[in-house]
């Protein structure tokens, strides 16, 4: 049990790679709804507890104005015997960047930030070593800054359990060679985020926290997210584990300052369905800022990247998808959207695997006709 923080898995604690969507479905079938779509998800979540093993599950399934589901499965807390429930709170990883993104538009709509300005003219002390780096080039994970998930265990050490400050934070990446040149290709990246959650701070004059508290989750009225503070007391929130060997052990430790504006945020399921619908229906940011939010980031020979601005576009099938994954020391997350049906899938879990991917795909064919892949 005392490797629990040493185990190569925190290495990848925040790193929330984009979820690139399910295989292509084989043939259609008939959609399913009612209360037929919720006796398939109860076993579904039974099945993904009993076999994974998961400690629970939170999910939420929403088409139009008809909410369909809203359940908790399994363990909030196994020491405890806390059972999950539809309100419980969990570590939401990198779900937290598109509440970057949208403060960061927020603030480009107020003339505050341009997204071809340069990062230094925010962050004039920023060592970009020759290269231009622009607000949109972090957006999109095209900065070729290194991501400081991908530095291993000298970086998990410090940044994986001390308190760092931001100067703290960037001195462990800043001077590490670029990956390429900005705008040459995609690779996910979280310093990206980490610094325009500091260009947020410095262009607002508020911390990070305090932003997204005035400007988001108040106005948006997501009473049960936050700045997910390890010693600040949540009600509701779940304890984290991690996959053994057939069994579940308690997660790693992570100082809630590593993640910062990439990974920080704690939320619920019924706080993310309302933010998805918030986000895309104006009362955000305008809709000219939300297709900037959809639409697929360009290199600099012109191919698309398949990712906007923290919202990854990669389809299912034939049926368009807005959506991402997160994962942090044990939880993984996705929220998902399909325009063409105005359906909305959130699945959180406290344990670190793929299950929420996968049990949103299961839905998601359900739900839309498709056929489940062999």
């Amino acid at each position: 049990m005392s490797k629990v923080t040493s185990r190569p898995i925190v290495h990848v604690a925040i790193l929330a790679c984009l979820f690139s969507g399910l295989p292509t479905c084989a043939a259609s079938q008939d959609a399913i709804w009612g209360g037929a779509l919720v006796a398939r998800i109860d076993s579904l979540a039974e099945a993904t507890l009993r076999d994974g093993p998961v400690a629970g599950l939170t999910i939420g399934v929403k088409r139009g104005a008809d909410l369909l589901l809203v359940k908790g499965y399994g363990d909030a807390d196994i020491e405890n015997s806390v059972p999950m429930t539809a309100e419980t709170v969990y570590r939401i990883g990198s779900l937290t960047k598109q509440f970057t993104a949208a403060a960061v538009m927020q603030l480009v709509e107020a003339g505050l930030i341009g997204l071809d300005d340069s990062m230094t003219q925010y962050l004039p002390n920023y060592p970009t070593q020759g290269h231009e780096v622009s607000i949109r080039h972090l957006l999109t994970h095209t900065s070729g800054i290194k991501s400081y998930t991908s530095l291993g265990d000298v970086f998990w050490l410090k940044a994986g359990l001390l308190d760092l400050t931001h100067t703290e934070m960037l001195e462990l990446f800043q001077d590490e060679p670029f990956d390429f040149a900005p705008g040459e290709a995609y690779r996910y990246n979280n310093s990206g985020y980490y610094l325009l959650g500091m260009i947020i701070e410095e262009v607002s004059g508020e911390t990070y926290h305090d932003y997204l508290d005035a400007h988001l989750f108040g106005p948006m009225g997501l009473s049960r997210s936050s700045y997910c503070h390890e010693a600040q007391i949540i009600r509701g929130r779940a304890e984290g584990y991690e996959q053994g060997a057939g069994w579940l052990l308690n997660d790693g430790s992570i100082s809630m300052n590593t993640p910062g504006a990439a990974g920080a945020l704690c939320s619920t399921v019924p706080d993310l369905l309302s933010w998805t619908a918030a986000l895309r229906s104006g009362r955000v940011v305008s809709s000219a800022s939300y297709q900037a939010m959809t639409t697929s980031g360009l290199l600099n020979d012109g191919s698309a990247t398949g990712y906007g601005l923290a919202l990854g576009l990669a389809p299912l099938g034939e049926h368009a998808r807005v959506a991402h994954t997160g994962g942090i020391n044990g939880f993984s997350t996705v929220m998902a959207h399909y325009p063409g049906s105005d359906l909305d899938i959130v699945v959180l879990s406290n344990t670190s695997s793929q299950a929420p991917g996968q049990v949103e795909g299961h839905i998601a064919r359900w739900a839309l006709g498709l056929a489940l892949d062999n």
